[in-house]
């Protein structure tokens, strides 16, 4: 009897098992394709360096989180230059480099690069789940098509799959975004306090991989405010969940304090101290302009159903869109136009996207029924995704190398040149902080102070020669003391003598000399005892 029983367990067990497959099978194709496109993209931006090895390739911001993660993985500490007498915290994404100091623990380092591309694969689809289970609470209508237009959109955005690939905790930050504010809407609607727990956690490790994510946990626990009208027990389990998010908060920045000796990270000093308000919020602005023309269709469309059909919780997803884009603004911008302040929260816009497209549809509503509705909304999905993501389809059909794949390339053979020329105790001065000492494994100098106090502490350069993108000075590339880092220091290696204001060419060609190894050009400290001249003369 006891086995009949099993067995008709069993087969019920793998009949639901087969209806879930058959319901979902739309997004599992969905999600095997974007895997296979990711698989071809991560594959495409790889390249084969000099010594005929092929090397993956992250973001060189990326790249910098990478060194810290193998000096602590190989208990050199959680530090950019093993050795240091003075620690620094020269990355904000404390939870993604512990991430990647389990890849470097356990591969080389060419395949912890690609063991952390893979990752990204998991939190864009996650991020993707996350969403589509945000808008089925939203819109209750399990029946509607628009999930599956919702779904492809999370995935088709190009910024955010960029990011995620490249190594950026752009993708883990949407993808726990997406659980917290998944969470606090249940919450809400149930009172089931384990989805409380849940948020809490989420937006903990959240604020681990970006301290700036507080505003968007600030946000979440703004949006349950209206749950302690149900009694004691509600009010106390609120402040419990805020003293489990506030343990992520103060725990990270007593640590920061012990072991670096700061409050905050180096990379705060660097770019907000000694930026003018004002002067932040104009390059803010410059920046982000292309952004909204961009997003225009989208953004439009979204605040069209804001409008029409008004709820909290679509003003919550809303809000916390909004915040990205204003914080973008308020740090006076960023160095790369492919929006990753802004990338984590648009999957909340495109729900409020899709659901302002069926709200508008609502004034025709002979256009509401049949397959009319569908085609139109998908119509209207595929010119928001063009408009999005138009500036991007070289990339995006791999037909182009990813953004700054080039610059990559050459740096991971300066890097392999020189491990060929230099000793251990060479010095190398670098104005890209990532690829070239991730791979070089030598004490480095960072022209542009995210490891270094000094040049963070600097006042910014203001003069208008490092400005683009809409900006008249660039946060994190503002700040240089060429005299100091090169003249004082004196690295074996430097990688230019030259940034915005400051020339030192003339001075350079006294002190350095230009040798090629392999087609590759280095500048090297005339005489150096670090370097082996038998091996340069030889190339």
């Amino acid at each position: 009897m006891n086995d009949v029983i099993e067995g008709f367990y069993a087969m019920k067990h793998k009949a639901t098992f087969t209806n879930r497959m058959k319901q979902n099978w739309l997004f599992i194709l969905l999600s095997a394709l974007f895997a296979i496109w990711a698989l071809a993209f991560i594959y495409h931006s790889s390249y084969a360096a000099i010594d005929d090895r092929r090397y993956f390739n992250l973001f060189d911001d990326a790249m910098i989180s990478m060194r810290y993660a193998w000096n602590f993985s190989h208990g050199r500490g959680l530090v950019w230059n093993a050795g240091d007498a003075n620690r620094v915290e020269g990355y904000t994404n404390l939870l993604m480099t512990l991430m990647m100091s389990a890849a470097t623990f356990l591969f080389e380092k060419r395949y912890a690069v690609l063991a952390v591309q893979l990752t990204g694969i998991f939190f864009v689809l996650g991020s993707a789940f996350f969403t589509l289970r945000i808008f089925h609470i939203v819109n209750p209508n399990k029946n509607n098509p628009v999930k599956y237009f919702l779904f492809a959109a999370v995935l088709l955005y190009y910024p955010l799959n960029y990011w995620s690939l490249m190594g950026m905790e752009t993708g883990m930050l949407a993808f726990l975004l997406g659980a917290g504010v998944l969470f606090s809407f249940k919450y809400a609607d149930t009172l089931d306090q384990s989805h409380l727990w849940w948020m809490s956690l989420c937006f903990g490790l959240a604020f681990l991989t970006r301290n700036d994510s507080l505003l968007f946990a600030a946000l979440a626990f703004l949006f349950l405010l209206p749950t302690l009208k149900n009694g004691r027990k509600s009010i106390s389990l609120f402040l419990a969940a805020g003293l489990l998010y506030s343990t992520f908060v103060l725990g990270q920045t007593a640590f920061r304090y012990f072991y670096y000796g700061e409050i905050v990270p180096n990379t705060y000093t660097l770019k907000l101290v000694g930026m003018p308000l004002l002067e932040r919020l104009r390059n803010g602005w410059g920046f982000i302009q292309p952004f909204l023309k961009e997003t225009s269709f989208v953004l439009l469309l979204a605040i069209t159903g804001l409008l029409l059909k008004f709820s909290r919780q679509k003003l919550y997803l809303f809000v916390l869109f909004l915040t990205s884009m204003l914080y973008q603004i308020y740090v006076g911008g960023d160095p790369w136009n492919y929006w990753r302040i802004m990338a984590p929260t648009m999957p909340f816009l495109f729900i409020l996207f899709f659901e302002g497209c069926a709200d508008a549809l609502r004034f025709f509503p002979k256009l509401t029924t049949g397959p009319a509705s569908s085609i139109i909304i998908l119509t209207f999905a595929l010119c928001g995704l063009y408009l999005a993501d138009s500036r991007f389809l070289r990339e995006m059909t791999l037909s182009a190398l990813p953004y700054d794949n080039g610059a990559t390339h050459k740096q991971t053979d300066i890097a392999i040149a020189i491990n060929e020329l230099t000793d251990e105790n060479a010095t190398i001065g670098v104005f890209w902080a990532g690829t070239i000492p991730y791979y070089a494994d030598r004490p480095a100098i960072d022209f542009l102070g995210k490891s270094d106090p000094y040049i963070a502490n600097l006042p910014p350069d203001l003069s208008g020669q490092m400005s683009w993108l809409g900006m008249n000075s660039v946060p994190g590339h503002n700040k240089y003391d060429l005299n100091y880092s090169i003249k004082t220091l004196m690295p074996t290696y430097v990688q230019e003598f030259e940034v915005g204001s400051q020339n030192l060419n003339e001075w350079g060609a006294e002190h350095y000399v230009n040798v090629k190894y392999e087609g590759i050009r280095l500048y090297l400290l005339k005489d150096s005892p670090h370097v082996d001249w038998d091996k340069v003369r030889r190339h």
